[in-house]
């Protein structure tokens, strides 16, 4: 037991260093993403001169093709942006679970063969397999999420700040709904993800259990009971994944309609603020329309992290359920 609890020690510390050699990625995607969260507020920066220039300064369309070439050139570097992000989650995830997998192999090594023959077949594939893939999410696309939804909503804000403090006040007062919102939806979620793991081990176990007796169940006639016997452990783990994924939508509804309502509290404001309803907000200074445009653009944008974020948060509670195994 002494000797187990060590070998606990050491594939806790292998842990900390896969997680240290694998951060270079992690960190490449969060810089991506980030670059193109600040390009994001010069293309809205772009559209509301444009818009500004169109409608209210009456600019002929030829003195605007300057300002179109650099629209496009933003929005071609930023689909260039992303696509690297992808590239960078990706090869996070890769790298953490091609070393598990073999810290996983090499542990069984050390085990030996007193410890495999104690132990299901096909729960060990199901952890191999299975709940391995189950974290590549988290490094993919939680982690640099998390880091996102601090860093863009404070470049946003940054910028909306100096045009109209209400504006700021509202993005920065709402924010908060929807990471408390998300925690609340996301700890039921982490639980049924841990069950549908636990379900899937069962589930995998039985069926291979199955298939290497097959010949024995076949002698004893007992081959339509045990089909009967994974129907009904394949309709129970059926159910398991419906209601992960009634909770995921769940918390996607929930993080939409909060995002909504705090869009339409700016929008409203804006409203009100030119017809002179809410004449304050702009330290005096009067807001015109590519002000405006340009904080109406930026709201939706201002949330989208956070947004993402509670997408991708169901991945932290499928790592959580596959990290027990």
């Amino acid at each position: 037991q002494a000797e187990d609890g060590i070998r606990d020690t050491n594939s806790g510390l292998v842990g900390s260093e896969m997680c240290i050699r694998d951060r270079t990625w992690v960190l490449l995607s969060v810089g991506l993403g980030l670059c193109s969260g600040l390009l994001l507020v010069v293309q809205a920066g772009f559209m509301a001169r444009i818009i500004q220039a169109v409608f209210i300064d009456r600019v002929p369309r030829q003195l605007l093709t300057t300002l179109f070439v650099w629209l496009s050139m933003v929005i071609v570097v930023r689909a260039a942006l992303a696509w690297g992000r992808e590239v960078a989650g990706f090869q996070a995830g890769a790298r953490v679970r091609e070393e598990i997998r073999m810290a996983l192999l090499k542990r069984f090594v050390e085990l030996g063969p007193s410890y495999s023959v104690r132990q299901r077949t096909g729960d060990l594939a199901s952890i191999v397999l299975e709940q391995v893939e189950g974290l590549h999410d988290f490094f993919a696309h939680y982690l640099p999420q998390l880091a996102l939804a601090v860093l863009i909503p404070a470049a946003i804000l940054a910028f909306v700040f100096p045009l109209s403090w209400i504006a700021g006040l509202l993005l920065l007062g709402t924010a908060p709904l929807i990471p408390l919102f998300m925690i609340l939806v996301g700890m039921g979620a982490e639980s049924i993800s841990q069950r549908n793991f636990q379900a899937l081990a069962r589930l995998s176990a039985h069926f291979l259990d199955t298939l290497q007796g097959l010949a024995t169940l076949k002698l004893f006639n007992q081959s339509q009971s045990e089909g009967a016997k994974i129907a009904k452990t394949s309709a129970a783990y059926r159910r398991h994944t419906m209601r992960v994924l009634r909770v995921a939508f769940l918390s996607s509804a929930v993080l939409e309609f909060f995002s909504a309502v705090a869009i339409a509290l700016v929008a409203v404001y804006l409203g009100m603020h030119y017809l002179g309803y809410l004449p304050f907000g702009d330290y005096g200074r009067p807001l015109d329309l590519a002000g405006g445009f340009f904080i109406l653009l930026l709201a939706p944008d201002f949330y989208l992290p956070l947004r993402d974020l509670g997408t991708h948060y169901h991945a932290r509670a499928a790592a959580v359920g596959a990290a027990e195994g």
